[in-house]
């Protein structure tokens, strides 16, 4: 198939099947129930979380409905998480909001089927947090899967999103992507919206504002090769969207549909970052087994083109984001452009030219063994500090860190802010750095 009939086929399901559905198999049932689901050593509510298994099932209509059940958000995760998160941490997003609180979210539990998502927040630039605010673990609700995905956002209303993905197993060929919503995070107790479903698959990265006023939300739909059991026959109707997507919305996230996307050769997760260019083309970074690939968008995300490479890189993610400066910030593994390196030397760059060149070499993070370091973020507060937030030895050391820059300090390839300061934790396997209740 050529990469045109490919667009087109895309196109053609989605428009086909509705907005942010697919052959009927990502509508959420008006009355859905927990059915079918057998969790070894789930506890009700409020009680001390115990490390939790899920039980071998048979696959049924139960279990397929079940990643649409609308999930639930516990505010009052302690004392009932209280050890139970600390052994294991994989890094997910972080973000700024107007006032300058730094809100943080990662995986506790494991990097699989019993995977939850725990957040906090710092009112003091990252030199104290808080216990963590929320977790959502579907697990502990009797439901047979985890979350293992999530991304923060502050729109330009100043309302803070957190996109999150539930699946069944490790993946089961579909998973579903959900948002909360804060629309004052910055206020003394933050409420939250329930959570709202948006599509299939994963947003592990940031939306982009496009100059048009239009919003696009990447959502990465796995390869069929991460399926597992028993899910590894079901879902072929999705496999025509099964790589780095873009939803879009024009009415300031009321409503998310299909835009387009494009399947990487090679691809492994994805973990899209999409940037606006100056002349209105948007350009996609995607992760690969050796190397970022690269595609570029004439028509705003409807249609992509070719696959090329944008730079060799470790089998891990990567990411990409426009500053206020106009310039585009990169961190990636490695000090430079020509050699495939492991997850290791977190380094950030600056680019003026749309990714033409770069300039700078911020070494974030060297430190190799166990996981390395990986899976950064990044946000910006209103004053234009950099944030960018990562985890470092997922089991071994379990934390969760940030760094703290600006423009300068990239092109200097040194620390030459005032404020700036790296591997600053978050948390780690003793618990939140100066944590508060």
């Amino acid at each position: 198939m050529s990469d045109d009939q490919r667009q087109i086929h895309r196109r053609g399901l989605l428009q086909a099947t509705g907005a942010v559905t697919a052959a009927g198999l990502l509508t959420v049932p008006a009355a859905a129930q927990v059915a079918g689901a057998e969790i070894a050593g789930a506890q009700p509510a409020g009680s001390i979380r115990p490390p939790l298994r899920i039980a071998a099932e048979p696959l049924s209509q139960a279990l397929l409905n079940a990643i649409r059940i609308t999930p639930r958000v516990n505010h009052d995760p302690f004392p009932a998480y209280a050890d139970t998160y600390l052994p294991f941490a994989m890094a997910q997003s972080n973000e700024v909001t107007r006032s300058g609180r730094v809100w943080t979210a990662w995986i506790g539990g494991e990097d699989g089927p019993v995977a939850y998502l725990l957040a906090s927040y710092s009112d003091d630039h990252g030199q104290s947090w808080r216990q963590p605010v929320f977790v959502i673990d579907p697990a502990a609700y009797g439901l047979p899967m985890g979350t293992r995905v999530g991304c923060f956002w502050c729109d330009p209303l100043g309302r803070l999103w957190l996109f999150f993905k539930q699946s069944c197993s490790h993946f089961d060929g579909s998973c579903s992507n959900w948002y909360i919503r804060c629309d004052q995070p910055d206020a003394e107790t933050p409420v939250w919206s329930e959570p709202t479903y948006v599509s299939f698959g994963a947003s592990i990265t940031k939306p982009i504002v496009r100059q048009n006023g239009e919003w696009l939300l990447p959502v990465s739909l796995w390869e069929r090769w991460h399926i597992g059991k028993p899910f590894q026959y079901c879902y072929h109707e999705l496999d025509a969207v099964r790589g780095a997507n873009v939803f879009l919305s024009d009415d300031e996230g009321v409503h998310w549909r299909y835009c387009g996307g494009h399947i990487f050769n090679d691809s492994c997760f994805n973990e899209h970052s999409v940037i606006e260019l100056t002349d209105c083309r948007l350009w996609m970074l995607s992760r690969c087994h050796k190397e970022i690939a690269q595609s570029f968008s004439e028509n705003g995300g409807r249609a992509w083109g070719p696959q090329s490479t944008a730079f060799p890189h470790a089998n891990a993610k990567c990411v990409a984001r426009r500053l206020q400066s106009g310039q585009i910030l990169l961190i990636k593994h490695g000090k430079d452009f020509v050699n495939r390196t492991g997850r290791w030397d977190l380094t950030a760059f600056l680019s003026s030219d749309d990714g033409e060149t770069w300039k700078g070499g911020l070494l974030l993070d060297e430190r190799r063994g166990g996981t390395g370091v990986s899976y950064p973020d990044i946000a910006q507060a209103p004053d234009g500090t950099i944030y960018v937030h990562y985890d470092r030895g997922r089991t071994t050391h379990a934390e969760i860190l940030f760094a703290r820059f600006r423009d300068e300090d990239v092109l200097a390839g040194k620390l030459v802010s005032s404020d700036a300061v790296l591997k600053n934790i978050v948390k780690d396997k003793n618990g939140m750095r100066g944590a508060s209740a």
